[in-house]
């Protein structure tokens, strides 16, 4: 569960950092909301392919897949403000590279959330499944409690309120803002360690668990 809510972690910044990272650099005609609906729109698409696809896979490496597209789903993220172009396809680049990580998420979920529920059942003793399968619900609860605190804190860090640069009569001062917010990609830097280390992480659980069933065969 632990390890798996390192994926939750940055799944979760679609809701936690993405709305007011995009505001704030694009400004207030920024329509994070529907970027976020990419991400139902490609498990819609991809997860029976990708189930069918990894069925003669075991549920440990299926989510090892997934596990290594998430922190390079938060380096995608990272570009838009790297860019330095107006448009990139008539979009805004920070709203490009936003929608390719955020579907990347999505197809990294598709490995991850079904195999992720089929291996904790597999845990369970006879009977037992429901409950098991309850608690496996727990890595929102570990993720979410600390990738929003988490968020705030880097939001403030390097990506901070416009009404923060304002004068007296509202008028945000662009120079000042611009040098406050030139690393604001350096926020997504954080999710792709995380991922990183939760991917390596499954890879040394899955490890050992292999191990141990190997042993007690």
């Amino acid at each position: 569960m632990i390890i798996i809510s390192g994926f939750w972690m940055i799944q979760s910044q679609m809701y936690a950092t993405m709305p007011k990272y995009v505001i704030r650099l694009i400004g207030e005609g920024a329509s994070p909301g529907w970027y976020a609906n990419v991400n139902p729109l490609v498990v819609f698409i991809s997860v029976n392919f990708v189930t069918s696809f990894m069925r003669n896979r075991t549920a440990l490496n299926s989510m090892l897949i997934g596990m290594f597209i998430i922190p390079f789903s938060a380096l995608v993220m990272s570009f838009g403000n790297q860019i330095g172009l107006d448009t990139v396809l008539g979009m805004h680049p920070v709203a490009f590279m936003m929608i390719i990580g955020i579907g990347m998420q999505a197809l990294a979920e598709c490995f991850i959330s079904p195999r992720y529920l089929e291996y904790f059942s597999l845990q369970a003793p006879e009977g037992e499944e429901g409950l098991y399968l309850g608690f496996s619900h727990l890595h929102s609860f570990f993720s979410f409690l600390f990738a929003f605190g988490l968020s705030g804190f880097l939001l403030e860090k390097y990506c901070p309120d416009p009404r923060l640069f304002m004068d007296t009569n509202g008028v945000l001062d662009q120079a000042r803002y611009a040098m406050a917010t030139a690393n604001a990609h350096y926020i997504w830097y954080y999710f792709v360690g995380i991922g990183a280390i939760s991917a390596i992480a499954l890879i040394i659980y899955s490890h050992v668990t292999r191990k141990k069933d190997a042993a007690s065969n």
